[in-house]
């Protein structure tokens, strides 16, 4: 979280009030006591050929 602050020179509340919307939006998740990270994409559903 220090780094974000550094990084874009804002307060500890601006970047726990940016994961929080991140998070509810499904963006990221959250591990306790691990940090946060970018939720994987979920995977495109394969249009099957039904032309045949």
């Amino acid at each position: 979280m220090a780094y974000l602050q550094q990084q874009y020179g804002v307060g500890r509340d601006t970047v726990l009030h940016a994961l929080r919307l991140l998070r509810e939006a499904g963006l990221i998740f959250t591990v306790p006591k691990r940090g946060s990270y970018v939720t994987p994409p979920e995977p495109k559903p394969r249009n099957e050929d039904t032309s045949r």
